[in-house]
């Protein structure tokens, strides 16, 4: 399935009336559509076999994304003229990165329902999907810099399956990777310093923690690598995981929320991020102790500077769990 190649090679409908479409079925999942509006936006049929009457399947009207049910629409579809009833979500924006993005998340969407859904499916899955695009009208709790160092360790890790596994659920998470008795925090630096700021809990962990600092160099380029360049590369790595696919596209949407649009412009320089990429143990940095910080005083953080401390090699870890050995 790529709806993104597919909806290039829809006709354009000359209509003053945004319900008339062009459209085209997507393979293997024939009650979906990819279409085109008046508008030249993306759009999604789904048509199922009774008309949508539960209550807690309404309408939405949200940034940039528009879902409607039991909507009759005139569908061109290969040289053939139908009307039929969908369940019709409309992307608004006529950015094309944005386009391209909701399209590779209805991919997802897809997926997430048998080729025959019943309502309750398509309620859940449906719920799902709006939750995703709520985000977009957020602030962003992440820079894109910290975001694209995160992607990028999963690309270059030895198992990003695992990698994604233990990736947080939600950007605030106090690490970027944990299994629970392992842990990976992810710096990034855009002046090729090692310097970088810590919260008092991630170099103060519980007992029996063992956790690894990465720290990688960031720095702009026209002809680097997009977020979108990176979740295609490690989207071919996982094998076509519909549950981490969408782990990743939730993930983002949640960390970039309105800066999305402006985010996926950016790129970043892939070899010196590769040549740049250290770890670290959390031990080896220095910190402000536990015992110092008075236990009415909390959200302590602060700078290291780890320049002068000696890299690990992963390899030569003793007693490796899978996080650490999915690096």
């Amino acid at each position: 399935m790529n709806l993104i190649e597919q909806f290039y090679t829809l006709d354009f409908p000359y209509s003053n009336d945004e319900k008339i479409l062009c459209a085209s079925k997507v393979a293997g999942f024939p009650h979906f559509r990819v279409a085109v509006n008046n508008m030249g936006n993306p759009v999604i049929l789904l048509s199922i076999s009774n008309p949508v009457r539960n209550l807690s399947l309404k309408n939405f009207r949200l940034k940039y994304l528009e879902l409607a049910h039991n909507i009759e629409c005139k569908i061109s579809e290969n040289g053939k003229t139908i009307f039929e009833s969908f369940t019709v979500i409309t992307f608004t924006s006529s950015n094309q990165n944005l386009q391209e993005y909701f399209l590779r998340i209805c991919e997802s969407l897809i997926r997430s329902l048998r080729t025959k859904p019943t309502q309750e499916q398509v309620i859940d899955s449906l719920n799902k999907f709006i939750e995703v695009f709520r985000a977009l009208n957020d602030t962003p709790t992440k820079t894109i810099q910290g975001l694209w160092s995160e992607l990028f360790v999963i690309d270059v890790a030895t198992n990003p399956v695992a990698m994604l596994n233990y990736w947080h659920n939600i950007p605030q998470e106090r690490f970027d990777f944990n299994s629970g008795e392992e842990k990976i925090e992810i710096k990034s630096s855009r002046n090729y310093e090692r310097i970088h700021t810590f919260s008092a809990e991630q170099l103060n962990p519980p007992i029996n923690t063992s956790i690894l600092i990465g720290s990688v160099f960031i720095r702009p380029s026209s002809s680097g690598k997009s977020i979108q360049d990176l979740v295609d590369s490690i989207t071919e790595k996982v094998e076509d995981s519909v549950e981490l696919i969408d782990k990743v596209n939730t993930v983002i949407i949640r960390t970039l929320g309105s800066s999305l649009e402006q985010s996926l412009k950016m790129k970043f320089d892939y070899q010196v991020a590769t040549e740049s990429l250290r770890f670290y143990q959390y031990e080896d940095i220095k910190k402000i102790e536990q015992i110092s910080i008075p236990t009415e005083v909390t959200e302590v953080r602060y700078k290291s500077d780890m320049t002068a401390i000696e890299h690990i090699e992963l390899n030569k870890l003793d007693d490796k769990g899978e996080l650490f050995n999915a690096i």
